[in-house]
């Protein structure tokens, strides 16, 4: 059985990388941007958690994206959030396990800890992670 597949530009893997590499040793986020599982654009917002192991989209630019995008034709929205693992690889840590919400919510990791940064795209539902694939076109 094949796994879903995650569709994003290329010119995003490049933006995430540099955006993680100068949020280090904090980590980086953004709302992905898009309709099921395409991504068109990615948004960089603030990371209001404190600390250097986790991260938290900020609320108000997230609820700011999602109402600006109903007036989008053809009908985009926030389809979920990519963030970087400074430290780590790009896999969900426990704590990203735990505090995923939404099973439709995607979730794209760039691991930077290794000599070549890794990127992995992920649905959590209940605690269970789906590893989706990536292609960037």
């Amino acid at each position: 059985m094949s796994r879903p597949v995650v569709s994003l530009p290329c010119a995003l893997r490049s933006a995430i990388l540099s955006e993680a590499r100068a949020a280090a040793p904090r980590e980086c986020c953004g709302l992905l941007v898009g309709a099921r599982l395409t991504v068109r654009f990615a948004v960089p917002v603030g990371n209001t958690a404190r600390g250097t192991t986790r991260y938290r989209v900020d609320p108000r630019s997230h609820l700011q994206w999602q109402r600006a995008l109903r007036a989008v034709v053809p009908a985009l929205g926030v389809i979920g959030a990519y963030h970087s693992h400074p430290a780590g690889p790009a896999s969900p840590s426990a704590r990203d396990i735990r505090e995923a919400r939404d099973p439709r919510w995607l979730h794209v990791i760039v691991g930077t800890a290794a000599t070549r940064p890794r990127f992995g795209a992920f649905r959590i539902t209940d605690g269970r992670v789906e590893r989706l694939a990536l292609r960037w076109r």
